[in-house]
């Protein structure tokens, strides 16, 4: 904790009513505008714990007037929570099993053999575990394996800038990847906790990952592109021998690799066939419900004669609590701006972007949020743009998905800045790479990743829902 900057939060929450600029709002709304500032302080500052940070609603809850407390405490226990609380246990099993590793290590043998085809290797393996896991925990994976190729591999002056492209290209593609599922990064699982608390509209986890697929593809293939370029000797081979010992040491597929592979296989059979599934069995299957059966197979099928199982009674101990408190907090809070009114109040601010195009209205909003996510949690900018342009969105007669969705994709699209994303903090912490060359590389993926996804949601986003 920052005894300081908390004290300095609690009063930065009061400035509102200090220089009366809340005189038009009712008294629930003031509470919740000084609720809103306080809360994006802390986050921001990290003055406390952020999972702390997002129980600040239950405690405000006893100030609100004619403000059923069921409202507030609700989205803490979202459908969309539950779903991330499957995730992070498969996502745990798959890491347990070890399948995760002999995967990426056998298919950069396989498609590795040069220089090119190792970056794109590496890009495209990123991105798909990225998919799964966190982009943290993807990055965390796949850096050793990066690093393993480069010391044996790329030693030298000469290899200096390819050596950087590999490393650098595991953090982009594990934030791009990760905007592929709703489990991949925080702000997806946000929108849409959000739009089914507030819009009662449902996303489902399949219409997710057709719609976002192609773009995120599509950026991926810019990445390698764009990287590959500053590449000499693009053919040059690559000495694998050290990496076949490497997966020669991780043995035979074993029966915890094999029944990992089942069960994920299982869960994207069941996400992809979800809806025939429900009509030909008269019942009512979502995303969170297949998520958790899929995982506690993980607790239920043995691996060996002793009835092991992949996942014991610590499972609890390896996954990220604070992550779900953070999650459902910050729907609480986006949910109280909404009822409260405030949304409303706070849209009329930017009701000159009605004059503008839509093209354009998209084109900044993904710009700001770009730019935003640079500095501060993707997390925090996701919860406090969404009520906000939610709101707009209605008010202008706009669809309320073709606003938002470029938001919560460029939240995923910060390259530029080593605190911007936590695999950006991982890769520059190994020292292989300076903040001058990160900003000058990730300027123009950031550039790149605004225009494509403002042009995609613009020609696309109608089609979305």
């Amino acid at each position: 904790m920052k005894p300081r900057l908390f004290l300095v939060g609690i009063l930065v929450g009061f400035i509102p009513e200090i220089l009366n600029l809340n005189g038009d709002l009712d008294y629930n709304a003031g509470i919740v505008l000084q609720l809103m500032i306080t809360m994006i302080f802390f986050w921001v500052t990290e003055a406390i714990p952020l999972s702390i940070t997002a129980l600040i609603p239950i405690i405000i809850a006893p100030l609100l007037k004619d403000i059923n407390l069921v409202d507030v405490f609700s989205p803490y226990s979202s459908p969309v929570v539950f779903l991330l609380l499957g995730g992070f246990l498969l996502a745990n099993g798959f890491e347990r099993s070890n399948l995760h590793q002999r995967f990426a290590v056998k298919s950069i043998i396989m498609f590795g053999k040069n220089k090119n085809s190792l970056l794109m290797c590496f890009i495209f393996i990123t991105a798909f575990i990225s998919m799964w896991l966190s982009n943290t925990a993807t990055c965390l994976l796949m850096l050793p394996i990066v690093k393993f190729i480069v010391e044996n591999n790329f030693k030298g002056d000469e290899n200096q800038k390819f050596s950087k492209m590999l490393i650098l290209c595991v953090a982009y593609a594990s934030s791009i990847g990760g905007m592929m599922t709703p489990i991949g990064t925080i702000p997806n699982a946000v929108m849409i906790g959000f739009l089914a608390e507030n819009f009662n509209l449902e996303i489902s986890f399949i219409e997710w990952v057709v719609f976002i697929s192609p773009l995120s593809m599509a950026l991926l293939f810019i990445l390698w592109l764009y990287l590959s370029l500053g590449i000499s000797h693009k053919t040059e081979k690559i000495n694998q021998k050290k990496l076949k010992l490497k997966y020669e040491s991780l043995g035979k597929f074993s029966n915890k690799e094999k029944v990992s592979l089942f069960i994920l296989i299982l869960a994207a059979l069941l996400w992809i066939f979800k809806i025939k599934i429900n009509n030909f069995l008269d019942i009512n299957l979502n995303d969170s419900g297949i998520a958790l059966f899929s995982a506690i197979l993980f607790f239920i099928l043995p691996v060996n004669k002793k009835m092991d199982v992949i996942l014991g009674f610590d499972w609890f101990k390896n996954i990220p609590w604070n992550v779900l408190i953070l999650f459902g907090g910050g729907l609480s809070m986006a949910s109280l701006i909404m009822e409260t009114g405030l949304a409303n109040e706070l849209s009329k601010n930017i009701v000159f972007l009605n004059q503008l195009s839509l093209l354009l209205i998209i084109f900044i909003l993904t710009f700001l949020t770009s730019l935003f996510t640079e500095f501060t949690s993707n997390t925090a900018t996701t919860f406090l743009l969404l009520p906000l342009l939610g709101t707009f969105a209605i008010n202008s007669d706009i669809n309320v998905v073709t606003v938002i969705l470029p938001v919560v994709l460029a939240a995923s699209c910060a390259f530029m800045m080593p605190i911007s994303t936590p695999p950006n903090a991982i890769v520059f912490s190994t020292n292989q790479i300076n903040i001058s060359f990160m900003i000058k590389t990730g300027l123009v993926m950031n550039i790149i990743s605004i225009l494509m996804i403002s042009f995609y949601v613009y020609f696309f986003g109608l089609s979305f829902l």
